[in-house]
C-alpha cells in the first residue's frame, strides 16, 4: 500500500481531499517519506540488473505515482516540499522515461503548481538522455520474426520521444531557478542534446514547437549571448536542417521546417527593431547569420529547379526582414545585402536569392539594387570562363504590377545589368518585327536618360548599345518600309548624339555646364573612347537624316561633322592621357576610316573595341569578337 499510495490519501467521495499530515507534523511525516524513499531504491537496485533496456522499474513507477497524486493543482506546499527534499536523494540517472511519463510531464508544466514541474525539470537533466534514445534505434530480439515492422515501429517511437525532448527542453530552458544552479544540470543536458538526430523532427510538431517558443520567450531570444539561450537556438536550427548533417539523408519537409525557423527570427527582429531593442549593427550580424544559414543548408529537392525554389523560399523569408523594419534601417540592410554578397562569391546559390528579390521585397528600390548585385555577382565569381545570360534570364522576375517603378528605379539605381535583362526577356517573348522596334526604342529612351556614377557601371551601356546595333541592322533589311527605316535613322541620329554628350570631359548640365566649367565626368579614360569611337563610327555611316552607308564602298566620303570626329580621335591617341588605351584608340581608327565597313559592322567595331578595353568583365563576353 505504500507503493501504491504514498502520497496523497483521498477520505472523502468530493472534491475535498484529507492530507496525510498536517504542516505540524513533517518531522515525523519525513521519517515515513524517508522510508518510502529507501524501499524504493531497494527495489530499484534489486531489479535493476534484471530489467531489458527501456523497461519500466522503481524508479519510473515513484515518478508516475508522483505524478497522479501529488501534482493537483490545490496540494500544499509544505506536502511538496518533503517529498522533492526525499525524493531527489533516488539515482535518477538511471531512470528511462517512455512517451507515457512525458505526457505527464507536460500535464504538470500546464496545469501543477509551479514547484511540481521544477522538480521534474530538475530529475528529468539527471537522465542520460543519449542512452534513453539509442535504445529506441534497438531492435529487440523478441522482434526478428517481423523486422521490416518492428523498425517501422521504433523509428516511430523515436521520433516521438525527440519531439518529447525537445518540448522538454524548450520548457525548461526558460526557468532560471534550474540554469542557475551551481554546475546546472540544466545546462549540461543542452550540450548533451546537441547530438541527438533534431532533423528528423516533423513539420508539424515543429511548428508547434516554434510556436511555444514565440509566445512564452521574448524576442531577444535571438540576441542572447548566454549559454543556454544559444544551445536552444542550436537545437532548434538542428531540427530545422540548418545545421550540416552531411553523414544522413535530409528529412523530406526540412525545407518547410527550415522556412518557419527564419520566419520567426525576421519576425523576432522585427519586433525588437521596432521596439528600440536592437542596433544597426546587431541587426546586421542577424541579417547575414540567416543568410550563411540558408548558403550552407542542403535541400531535400533534387532536381535543379526543385532547389532553386527551395533556395528562393529561405531567402525570401530571410528578406522579409527589410521590409518589416524603420526605413533607414531597411535602406542599411539591403547596403549590407549587397556587400556581402560580393564577399560570398561563388559559395552563395546566387540565382535563387535574384528570384526571391521579386517575390519579397516591397520596396523596388531594395529589389532593383540587389537584381543588380546578384547579376554583377553572378558573372563576378562564375566558374566557367564563358558563362552566359540564359540563367539570369530564367531566375529574373520583374512584378508584373509595379513595373513602370521598378524600370525607373532601374535607371535611377545604375541597375543597367538588370534592364538589359529585361531588354532578353521582352525580345525572347515575342519575335516579331514591331517588338524589335519597340526594345530599340526603349533602349534610345532610356540611353538619354541616363548617365553612369563611375566606372562601376559604364561599361554596362556596352550591352544595350550592341544590341541597338544589331536590333537596327535588323530593321534596315530591304524589306523594310520607308516609315520604319526614318524611325531607325533618327534613333540613331539621337544615340549619336548622347555618346558625344556620355564622351565630353566635363558635364554639361547646369549654368556651368553650359560654359564649359561643370564638374569633370565620373566616367573613365577607357569609356570616353568607346563612346567616342563609336559616336565617329555613326557619323560616317549615318550621316544625316536621308543618308545610310548600308554597303562598303571604295571610299569614304566625310562630312565636316565627321572629319572633326576622327580628327579628336587622332588626337586623343597622342595625348598622354590616353596614353594606356592607345592600342584600342589606334585599331578602333583603322576600323572606322576603312572603306570596306558599313554601318552593319558597327556590333563588331564595338565588340573590337570592349574585348581591348574590357576583357576582365565576364558579363560583356556575349559581345565579344569570335
Amino acid at each position: 500500500e505504500i507503493k501504491r499510495r504514498p502520497n496523497l490519501i483521498c477520505l472523502l467521495p468530493s472534491n475535498a481531499r484529507c492530507y496525510p499530515w498536517l504542516e505540524t507534523d513533517a518531522s515525523t511525516a519525513g521519517c515515513l517519506v524517508s522510508l518510502y524513499v529507501q524501499l524504493t531504491d531497494t527495489l530499484h537496485q534489486k531489479f535493476r540488473e534484471r530489467l531489458l533496456p527501456g523497461q519500466r522499474g522503481a524508479l519510473w513507477l515513484c515518478l508516475m505515482q508522483y505524478c497522479e497524486s501529488c501534482t493537483s493543482p490545490r496540494t500544499p506546499e509544505y506536502l511538496l516540499y518533503l517529498y522533492h527534499t526525499h525524493l531527489r536523494s533516488l539515482p535518477w540517472r538511471h531512470l528511462h522515461p517512455d512517451t507515457q511519463l512525458m505526457e505527464h510531464l507536460f500535464n504538470v508544466e500546464r496545469g501543477s503548481p509551479k514547484s511540481c514541474f521544477l522538480f521534474m525539470g530538475e530529475l528529468m537533466c539527471e537522465v542520460n538522455w543519449i542512452s534513453v534514445l539509442s535504445n529506441h534505434l534497438e531492435t529487440p530480439p523478441s522482434a526478428t520474426a517481423y523486422p521490416a515492422l518492428s523498425g517501422v515501429v521504433m523509428q516511430k517511437d523515436l521520433h516521438t520521444m525527440l519531439v518529447y525532448v525537445l518540448y522538454m527542453l524548450v520548457f525548461l530552458a526558460k526557468e532560471d531557478e534550474l540554469l542557475s544552479k551551481q554546475d546546472s544540470p540544466l545546462l549540461s543536458l543542452l550540450v548533451q542534446c546537441t547530438s541527438l538526430p533534431w532533423y528528423q523532427l516533423d513539420l508539424s510538431s515543429y511548428q508547434g514547437i516554434l510556436e511555444y517558443v514565440a509566445t512564452h520567450y521574448p524576442p531577444s531570444l535571438v540576441l542572447s549571448a548566454d549559454s543556454a539561450p544559444q544551445l536552444l537556438l542550436k537545437l532548434l536550427r538542428s531540427a530545422a536542417g540548418l545545421h550540416p548533417h552531411p553523414s544522413e539523408a535530409p528529412h523530406q519537409e526540412e525545407t518547410l521546417k527550415a522556412g518557419c525557423y527564419v520566419s520567426w527570427s525576421v519576425k523576432s527582429l522585427v519586433t525588437l527593431e521596432q521596439g528600440g531593442g536592437i542596433n544597426l549593427s546587431s541587426l546586421e550580424a542577424q541579417l547575414e547569420t540567416l543568410l550563411e544559414s540558408v548558403v550552407t543548408f542542403n535541400p531535400p529537392e533534387v532536381g535543379l529547379e526543385q532547389r532553386h525554389m527551395a533556395f528562393c523560399g529561405l531567402f525570401s523569408n530571410a528578406l522579409t526582414l527589410l521590409n518589416g523594419v524603420g526605413v533607414s534601417a531597411g535602406e542599411a540592410l539591403a547596403a549590407y545585402v549587397i556587400t556581402w554578397l560580393d564577399r560570398k562569391g561563388r559559395s552563395c546559390p546566387i540565382l535563387p536569392l535574384l528570384t526571391a528579390c521579386s517575390r519579397c521585397l516591397a520596396s523596388v528600390r531594395h529589389m532593383t539594387r540587389i537584381m543588380e548585385a546578384c547579376i554583377t555577382a553572378y558573372f563576378n565569381h562564375a566558374e566557367e570562363e564563358s558563362v552566359g545570360w540564359g540563367p539570369v534570364l530564367v531566375s529574373l522576375q520583374v512584378p508584373e504590377l509595379t513595373m513602370d517603378d521598378f524600370l525607373s528605379e532601374s535607371q535611377s539605381g545604375g541597375s543597367f545589368l538588370t534592364l538589359y535583362a529585361f531588354i532578353l526577356q521582352r525580345l525572347n517573348s515575342e519575335y516579331t518585327a514591331a517588338n524589335e522596334r519597340r526594345i530599340l526604342a526603349l533602349i534610345n529612351t532610356w540611353t538619354m536618360q541616363v548617365f553612369p556614377s563611375g566606372p562601376g557601371d559604364e561599361a554596362k551601356l556596352f550591352l544595350w548599345w550592341h544590341k541597338a546595333l544589331n536590333l537596327s541592322v535588323e530593321q534596315l533589311q530591304p524589306q523594310a518600309g520607308n516609315t520604319e527605316v526614318s524611325g531607325v535613322v533618327m534613333g540613331l541620329l539621337r544615340l549619336q548624339n548622347r555618346l558625344l554628350q556620355l564622351g565630353e570631359d566635363r558635364l554639361n548640365s547646369g549654368l556651368l555646364g553650359a560654359i564649359g566649367l561643370g564638374k569633370r565626368s565620373p566616367v573613365s579614360n577607357k569609356f570616353r573612347v568607346v563612346v567616342r569611337c563609336l559616336a565617329a563610327f555613326l557619323s560616317i555611316q549615318v550621316p544625316s537624316e536621308s543618308e545610310l552607308r548600308l554597303q562598303p564602298t571604295t571610299d569614304l566620303q566625310l562630312s565636316a561633322k565627321a572629319q572633326q570626329m576622327l580628327g579628336m580621335l587622332e588626337t586623343m591617341s597622342g595625348n598622354k592621357q590616353y596614353a594606356e588605351v592607345q592600342e584600342a584608340l589606334n585599331k578602333a581608327i583603322q576600323f572606322i576610316r576603312y572603306p570596306g565597313h558599313c554601318f552593319k559592322d558597327g556590333p563588331r567595331l564595338l565588340a573590337l573595341v570592349v574585348n581591348l578595353l574590357y576583357s576582365d568583365l565576364r558579363y560583356l563576353h556575349v559581345i565579344r569578337l569570335p
